[in-house]
């Protein structure tokens, strides 16, 4: 029989839930989004809609939801330029 463990939240949901928490200073907030490595696109989006988000942090969110577009366009194109079948010598 299984012990239950106690089960931790990962690292990446811990800093999501600082991103979004407003009492915490801008500086702390500012630190969470750089330490996720890869910030799900709702996340960055929900922060740059938001009217209360500081200026910085709405700078990184920018920046990151940026980056985030681009990989996905370049994963559609490279999905399409991909041949279909394997070419063969003649």
């Amino acid at each position: 029989m299984k012990a239950n463990l106690l089960r931790f939240p990962k690292p990446s949901t811990v800093y999501r839930r600082m991103i979004e928490n407003d009492r915490l200073t801008q500086k702390v907030r500012l630190q969470a989004l750089a330490a996720l490595q890869r910030p799900t696109r709702t996340l960055l989006f929900r922060l740059i809609s938001s009217p209360d988000t500081p200026s910085r942090l709405l700078a990184l969110a920018a920046e990151r939801y940026e980056v985030a577009i681009l990989k996905t366009e370049l994963r559609q194109n490279a999905r399409q330029r991909s041949p279909q079948t394997t070419p063969t010598d003649n």
